[in-house]
């Protein structure tokens, strides 16, 4: 009987010391990177408060644009789901019964991770809600008129918005966190009012106009919504206009470094029909709170125009200019 030839095996099936540590060095760090992103992920579907820095700095890095808060969650939750899957793979070669165990555990832990988050989410939500603040003018006061650059290129005044309510920000494009997550909530604010959105425009005024020009703030601003009205000027011209509202901002510049930040107020502003500031609310505040209260405001009595900065100089030292009689005829 002729001897079987055998294939000599070229290789080995059985994976090297070395591989088997890179391999379960790969799976831990795929493993840690999952369980978080997914408990973040989860989180951030209850409360888009949370992380509001993380994942907007990250995307506005990678994209140079910010993220919108309604694709932010679900990104980062399949981004931590997709990496305990890839470890679950990494960990069963070879399949050992250990490894096998293993590997469940390690697809288990992405439910758990998500149930955690979103209980984490939720609790947050709640105490941020829980204390609206809400900064109300008792009597309204008249805003002197200003003119910035918009979007197109063109002037507006804020005379220009007079018969409709004004929701008022400032910010910047290249804000990390806070500027997106105002804009959000603008966004869903305007939601909430249905058709009383038509009597309400919303501004975003930039602190940046070094960086903002008008085609950039456009660009942004499509991102929320195409009819929020974005303004620019000189930093000089919009430091007035800030201030008139208790607004401050501060650019962090780095000499040598074309990248900064800068510090601003995060309140809402809310004026009247007739240029009359009202209200100005907290970035904490909800949606639907923020909603009524405009809704309150939008559905009063006009009042004046807005005021130039001479007849609010007048006001505000009480004098009266009498209106010149007629001279008598003899």
């Amino acid at each position: 009987m002729a001897p079987v030839s055998t294939i000599p095996r070229l290789g080995n099936d059985r994976p090297t010391a070395a591989a088997s540590v890179a391999s379960l060095t790969i799976a831990s760090v795929l493993i840690g990177f999952g369980a978080v992103m997914t408990f973040l992920g989860a989180a951030y579907l209850q409360d888009v408060r949370l992380l509001a820095e993380a994942p907007g700095a990250f995307w506005a890095f990678i994209c140079g644009q910010p993220l919108a808060d309604g694709m932010t969650a679900p990104l980062i939750l399949i981004a931590g789901v997709v990496g305990l899957m890839a470890a679950s793979v990494l960990l069963l070669r070879p399949a050992t019964r250990l490894r096998m165990g293993v590997a469940a555990a390690v697809l288990l832990s992405a439910p758990v991770a998500a149930g955690v988050g979103y209980l984490f989410g939720e609790a947050n939500r709640a105490a941020v809600q829980s204390a609206p603040a809400i900064a109300y003018l008792t009597p309204p006061r008249p805003m002197p008129d200003f003119a910035l650059t918009n979007t197109a290129g063109g002037v507006t005044r804020l005379s220009d918005l007079r018969g409709k309510g004004v929701l008022l920000f400032f910010g910047y494009t290249h804000c990390p966190d806070v500027c997106p997550l105002s804009l959000s909530e603008m966004r869903k604010v305007k939601a909430a009012l249905g058709k009383d959105a038509e009597r309400v425009a919303f501004v975003f005024v930039s602190v940046d106009g070094a960086r903002d020009t008008p085609e950039k703030l456009q660009r942004y601003l499509r991102i929320f919504d195409p009819e929020f009205i974005g303004l620019t000027g000189p930093e000089s011209k919009v430091r007035l206009v800030a201030l008139e509202y208790g607004a401050h901002f501060r650019a962090n510049r780095v000499a040598g470094q074309e990248r900064y930040t800068v510090d601003h107020t995060a309140d809402t502003f809310v004026l009247d029909a007739g240029g009359r500031w009202r209200l100005a609310y907290a970035m904490s505040t909800p949606a639907d709170v923020v909603a009524r209260e405009v809704r309150k405001v939008i559905h009063d009595v006009p009042g004046k125009p807005p005021l130039s900065s001479f007849e609010l100089i007048m006001t505000a030292a009480k004098i009266v200019i009498p209106a010149q009689s007629p001279p008598s005829r003899a």
